[in-house]
């Protein structure tokens, strides 16, 4: 198992913690957001928006068990009750979130024809075992801990097949598709190149793996602690897809939603796609990761996010010649009067 972290490194990481959950400071100030102006039926015309034709089945609290090369995983899947051999999706939660905070999200991939693999991760499932496993094992462990699980769930598709035999032959490994919130999205990303600093080995360390077709981030992170820096972009490379809201930020971390897109804007060229929506946040409100925030919902937001990532894994898993039209075009800018603005790089 892995070891615990430096004592220098856990007094880092507490203080930088503490730095978060105190927030001193002024909040950042937020632009006026405008609604989204274009009637619903409009909206509804866009590619992928509304729920896909698939009956949506779910199975949780699936465990692969420990064994000497891993540490137990829990894990959920999602996949169309009819039909097998759909695009392999896996999906990883946010810092301190959990594998079942985003049905919103999962369920409207599938309803549109994908089968996704969504573990929990170390630092799930509460504010305090993320702090606790943080300060035991080091921030580095926090990311690559991630790595392990995936890498784990993806040699272990036979167990999860026998632990569901309804999930069995529904997710094809020829189209694998990597996903992921907020911290979960950067661990995504280490599968088309994106790298974490590891100080013990003093070296950028990412995940690539070339069975990866594409990749989805909702608000990736920008830079943080140590482990995540302003270099760890270099070497992104794969279709990415990058999501964030003018209301994307966080304080104590990222004053500007900008931050976001940092991996859009340092990753290879000809490789990237963003999509900007007004007014949207790290959660759509409280429909995704923090379920519990007494916050407006903010569900156009979320609707044209879940037809953009659609359009996008269809494009890049399923080779739809639509959804590659779709997105080289500034369709959704025009009908959304910019409310939602999809950039190429």
């Amino acid at each position: 198992m892995k070891k615990t972290a430096p004592r220098a490194s856990r007094l880092l990481t507490l203080l930088l913690l503490a730095a978060l959950l105190a927030a001193c400071g002024e909040d950042p100030v937020l632009p006026p957001a405008r609604a989204l102006a274009a009637p619903a039926e409009q909206i509804d015309q866009l590619y992928g928006v509304l729920p896909g034709y698939h009956e949506v089945v779910s199975e949780r609290g699936l465990v692969l068990p420990e064994t000497e090369d891993r540490r137990a995983i829990e894990l959920s899947v999602f996949y169309p009750a009819a039909g097998k051999r759909y695009p392999l999706l896996i999906f990883a939660h946010g810092n301190w979130s959990s594998k079942d905070d985003y049905d919103r999200v999962l369920e409207h991939w599938v309803s549109h024809g994908y089968a996704v693999v969504a573990p929990n991760f170390l630092d799930c499932c509460s504010m305090a075992s993320g702090i606790f496993n943080a300060l035991r094992y080091g921030q580095y462990a926090m990311i690559s801990t991630r790595i392990d699980a995936i890498n784990a769930v993806l040699d272990a598709m036979p167990e999860i097949e026998a632990l569901s035999s309804g999930f069995s032959g529904k997710g094809d490994l020829s189209r694998l598709g990597m996903t992921g919130h907020s911290f979960g999205a950067f661990t995504a990303q280490q599968y088309g190149g994106a790298a974490a600093y590891d100080e013990d080995q003093g070296a950028y360390v990412d995940a690539f793996d070339a069975r990866v077709k594409a990749i989805v981030g909702l608000s990736p992170p920008g830079p943080m602690f140590d482990t995540i820096t302003a270099s760890s972009w270099d070497n992104l490379r794969l279709p990415n897809l990058h999501t964030t809201g003018t209301w994307d930020v966080q304080k104590g971390f990222w004053d500007s939603y900008e931050y976001h897109l940092m991996a859009f804007n340092e990753g290879a060229k000809g490789e990237q796609t963003s999509l900007v929506v007004e007014g949207a946040d790290h959660y759509f409100g409280n429909l995704i990761c923090r379920l519990e925030r007494e916050a407006e919902p903010q569900r156009d937001a979320l609707k044209l996010v879940n037809g953009i990532s659609v359009a996008f894994l269809d494009a890049h898993l399923k080779k739809s010649a639509e959804a590659r039209q779709y997105l080289a075009s500034d369709t959704i800018n025009e009908v959304t009067d910019r409310f939602a603005i999809l950039a190429r790089r």
